[in-house]
């Protein structure tokens, strides 16, 4: 499948290096941020999603499977070449050998977690790895085949690995897919990196057997993480987003995409331009200072006007207020309600009538105004109802128990 990609602000990520999210909190904010995340899933594999992974796919079309049988061709001679050259230097450091799979721990996360003398391993489906490359795997002393609990499939299909192999591959194959596909890469996992196409198998070697080659190999990986833009966003939403988004649903971050698409889009050109206009600050080696320059422009571009558009939406909250206590609109005698009830030689019924028409147009007024000022907000629109939909569980429990005090011990009781 290639994955087609209109323009910057419409951006997909790409999930790696594992089948399954492992942090639903890192989901929670993607989902805010990404229009969809795409992972590498092979056809025939049976994934074992969460709930709030599957709500967010099914009902937001947010995560998309795609099979990475293209990518996995295309890197497979790379990985060979390793193998022609540094096999015996590789099968010295790398050796995996079949009682070690006793002490694989057969997790969801397809690490080991054995005593710190038995080597970490991690697995890989064969449908991620060419059959050649399998065999040469194989038979050098690096791969073991096996039948772990990982799927729901009975015949599953696994290659065990040191995790810093699987590492490696999982990250090649990502770079691929993501660069043929034009997606940009993402993960939860802080030990995932990015790799580029132009690696030579040397360098791929000093990063597995740690050789003088791996300071070559670790600078340039220290450099992987979040893009400019994602980081930029990212940033740009903890403006509003709650600490508290373990207790933020899948269904109230469905519910705001499907609401505020035009508003998503302009945040998401927003962060897109900001980022471009940034550019030459991707350079900047360390990342504390790198974030301090990008949360002053966060705080310049997004956060200063979100603080405006609160404000210009209190005051017309305040103006539609003031306006309604000073509503004092009398009805002529002849005007009847629906259903023929006079109010001719009835005052207070006919005032507190004609300041209900009074209410209602004021309000129309009111929702015309705030129409407007949102639509002219762009971006900070999009903050501002993203903090209002996450945060509406603990408004309305702020209100019920404010209510609760008011009604006092008898109502309680």
């Amino acid at each position: 499948m290639t994955v087609t990609v209109p323009g910057p602000a419409s951006g997909l990520g790409l999930y790696y290096p594992y089948f399954h999210v492992r942090d639903e909190r890192w989901l929670k904010m993607s989902a805010l941020y990404w229009p969809a995340i795409v992972r590498i899933v092979p056809e025939d594999y049976a994934v074992r999603d969460s709930r709030t992974v599957r709500v967010l796919a099914d009902q937001a079309g947010f995560i998309e499977n795609v099979d990475p049988a293209v990518a996995v061709d295309a890197i497979a001679p790379r990985f060979l070449e390793l193998l022609t050259g540094h096999e015996d230097a590789l099968r010295s450091g790398l050796r995996v050998q079949q009682r070690d799979m006793a002490a694989f721990d057969h997790s969801a996360s397809g690490t080991s977690a054995a005593a710190p003398h038995r080597p970490r391993l991690a697995a890989l489906h064969e449908s991620q790895v060419r059959p050649d490359l399998t065999r040469a795997l194989v038979e050098a002393g690096l791969a073991v085949r096996g039948r772990l609990t990982l799927s729901q499939e009975v015949d599953a299909r696994w290659l065990v690995l040191r995790e810093r192999f699987v590492s490696l591959y999982m990250s090649c194959l990502a770079e691929e897919f993501g660069s043929a596909n034009h997606l940009e890469l993402t993960t939860d996992q802080p030990h995932a990196f990015a790799l580029a196409n132009g690696w030579s198998a040397d360098l791929l070697a000093g990063y597995l057997l740690r050789t003088p080659a791996h300071a070559a190999t670790k600078a340039a990986a220290a450099q992987a993480g979040p893009s400019l833009a994602e980081r930029i966003g990212i940033l740009a939403l903890g403006l509003v987003v709650p600490a508290d988004i373990d207790r933020v649903s899948a269904e109230q971050i469905v519910r705001l995409r499907r609401r505020h698409g035009r508003e998503f889009l302009a945040f998401r050109q927003a962060v897109g331009q900001a980022a471009a206009e940034l550019a030459s600050l991707a350079d900047i080696p360390d990342g504390r200072t790198l974030d301090a320059y990008l949360r002053n422009e966060v705080n310049d571009r997004f956060a200063i006007p979100l603080d405006e558009l609160r404000q210009c939406l209190a005051g017309m909250n305040l103006g539609a207020a003031t306006a309604a206590v000073n509503v004092k609109t009398q009805l002529p005698s002849s005007v009847t309600l629906a259903g023929g009830a006079w109010l001719a030689g009835q005052p207070l019924v006919a005032g507190a009538v004609a300041a209900g028409f009074g209410l209602l147009a004021i309000g129309h007024t009111s929702r015309q105004a705030r129409g407007t000022a949102l639509a002219a907000a762009g971006p900070a629109a999009y903050l501002l109802h993203t903090g209002n939909a996450l945060s509406q569980r603990r408004l309305l429990s702020r209100t019920l128990d404010r209510m609760t005090g008011i009604a006092g011990p008898a109502a309680r009781g």
